[in-house]
């Protein structure tokens, strides 16, 4: 783009062999706040072009040693100069030579002899096209680059909720055999997990923030936060009391009341609480259910249907407790994996082929369950966008 553009003049390069022409063409535009520069020829234009920036190229196409037509061919094909447009000025009036013309990348085509206002006219509707198409490549450039500063801001946020994330064990202390398939839905998630241990009692919580993307993955750290003082400060481990206080801990940190409500996202998700002495799980949930297996049979043990976050209804979270079997597997999910549209009717996946999914993998490994329901997924979705966040956690008892 030429810089006199930005001061309302714009530089055009008038290319004809004959002398006459070229002090013709000059005496019209001369007033138009047009910076003019002449070419007797093609070589001397394709030189003009290393040296100036144009706005417009007004060119003969009878010329000697190379034509006007090449000499659009090879302004056109060096990406440097190819968005300059080119105005064919020539005595040549037949078709073939007009439709020549367009084939080689002119924008226009005027006839000798001329004109005055329409010539000027012609020149003037080109400037203001091209100032136009520069201030569009200008704005995209200025797009490009803002998207492409915050694309690369979202990716380091997602390295920094990953490293949350892999901390996972956070007392140094591992879960049992179990595997965890997250599939963010953009680069960072608003579907999380949490674990840790207090004595001989392991606390588990897979949680699903409200929306996806940048808001519910500043959720999910402010969510983890809180599980973090609640269970590892606070020393609170039991499960419907870890959910109040979560609730308690978003509502105050977004202040969110029954005059105040302008922040409304909250949390949904299950907490587990177990020892692997006694194999007694204990749980309590917002919406969610918990589902356990031993291949033959599924249960889907139910939560309460009260939000994380503020609610005019603020009942209390209640606990549960379930004795666990030896050899079944205990799986907490968001509801991402069953939500997504896919297969041969662009139907959602749903909850009860879900269910059946798991019963029939049970008697895999952890790590080939895990493979499973990513391929599954992947086949399913197909070409679709992926439909939301994706958590899916199994532990083996």
């Amino acid at each position: 783009m030429s810089e006199n553009i930005t001061h309302g003049i714009s530089t055009v390069l008038i290319v004809d062999d004959n002398v006459r022409n070229l002090h013709l063409l000059g005496s019209y535009l001369k007033n138009e706040r047009l910076k003019l520069e002449f070419a007797i020829n093609g070589i001397s234009a394709l030189q003009w072009l290393k040296r100036v920036s144009f706005d417009l190229i007004l060119l003969d196409i009878m010329m000697p040693d190379i034509d006007g037509y090449e000499v659009c061919s090879m302004i056109k094909k060096d990406p440097a100069f190819s968005d300059i447009p080119i105005v064919f000025i020539t005595a040549k009036t037949d078709t073939a030579s007009i439709v020549e013309a367009f084939r080689c990348g002119a924008v226009d085509y005027i006839t000798k002899p001329f004109i005055k206002d329409e010539l000027v006219a012609r020149v003037n509707t080109q400037i203001r096209l091209k100032r136009s198409n520069d201030s569009q490549v200008r704005y995209i450039n200025e797009i490009n680059s803002k998207n492409y500063q915050i694309t690369k801001s979202i990716e380091y946020a997602g390295l920094i909720q990953s490293a949350i994330l892999t901390r996972m064990d956070a007392s140094g202390v591992p879960l049992p055999d179990h595997f965890i398939l997250f599939l963010p839905k953009d680069i960072v998630s608003g579907d999380f997990y949490w674990h840790s241990k207090i004595e001989d009692q392991h606390v588990v919580a897979v949680m699903d923030c409200s929306g996806h993307g940048v808001p519910a993955a500043l959720m999910s750290v402010l969510g983890m936060t809180l599980l973090n003082e609640i269970v590892l400060r606070r020393k609170i481990i039991e499960p419907a009391h870890i959910l109040e206080e979560l609730r308690e801990g978003i509502i105050r940190s977004l202040g969110q009341t029954k005059i105040n409500f302008d922040v409304k996202d909250g949390l949904q998700g299950v907490v587990v609480v177990f020892s692997e002495q006694e194999h007694r799980l204990r749980y309590s949930g917002s919406y969610n259910s918990l589902i356990i297996t031993d291949g033959k049979k599924i249960t889907q043990l139910k939560t309460d249907r009260i939000p994380i976050g503020f609610f005019e209804n603020q009942n209390s979270f209640t606990s549960h407790s379930y004795d666990l079997k030896e050899g079944e597997v205990v799986y907490l999910v968001t509801d991402g994996y069953y939500d997504q549209f896919g297969g041969r009717d662009d139907k959602k996946y749903k909850r009860r082929q879900f269910l059946d999914l798991l019963s029939n993998i049970h008697g895999f490994s952890m790590g080939q369950q895990c493979q499973i329901l990513h391929d599954a997924h992947k086949e399913w979705k197909g070409s679709n966008e992926q439909t939301d966040d994706i958590l899916v956690m199994g532990v083996k008892f």
